[in-house]
């Protein structure tokens, strides 16, 4: 290059000099600048990975307090259940109980009344209720005490 050329590229060089250490500078600016958007992005990602780390435990404890509910309400349904089947079987029980009662009430109402139609028939004799009196049990016959006793009976007898 002679110096006619330098001469109009020499200025030319200098503002190029100029220029790109003003790029240079910008530069500098946009990496400084993407390096903040960088370390401020790194923050944000670890800042959401947190979160979601948070969300996902706060999920968890949230299933194992369902699970927790769902197993205390099958408990308690169970229980509810064997206290209803308790009650159930205790009045089964006392339902058998009284069929029993009721059944020797009847039993005893029917020898009762049997007892009581054959007592009467056999009462009403007089031989029958005599042998019963004096010689079983050893007593006056009743009618007799009311009627003088057996001296009324003899003198009736031989008269």
């Amino acid at each position: 290059m002679t110096e006619t050329q330098c001469a109009g590229s020499c200025a030319a060089d200098d503002d190029l000099r100029v220029i790109v250490d003003s790029h240079a500078r910008r530069l500098d600016g946009l990496e400084d600048d993407v390096d903040t958007l960088k370390s401020g992005q790194s923050a944000m990602m670890e800042k959401l990975i947190s979160v979601e780390a948070q969300g996902q435990e706060r999920e968890r404890n949230r299933a194992v307090e369902a699970s927790d509910t769902r197993n205390a309400l099958t408990a308690l349904t169970k229980q509810i259940a064997e206290h209803t089947g308790a009650q159930k079987r205790q009045n089964q029980l006392a339902e058998d109980s009284l069929r029993r009662w009721k059944k020797l009430a009847v039993m005893v109402g029917i020898i009762c009344a049997v007892g009581s139609a054959v007592g009467s028939t056999l009462l009403s004799d007089q031989e029958v209720a005599s042998t019963i009196w004096v010689r079983w049990l050893h007593l006056r016959e009743p009618w007799d005490v009311a009627q003088g006793g057996r001296e009324d009976a003899a003198n009736l007898s031989t008269h």
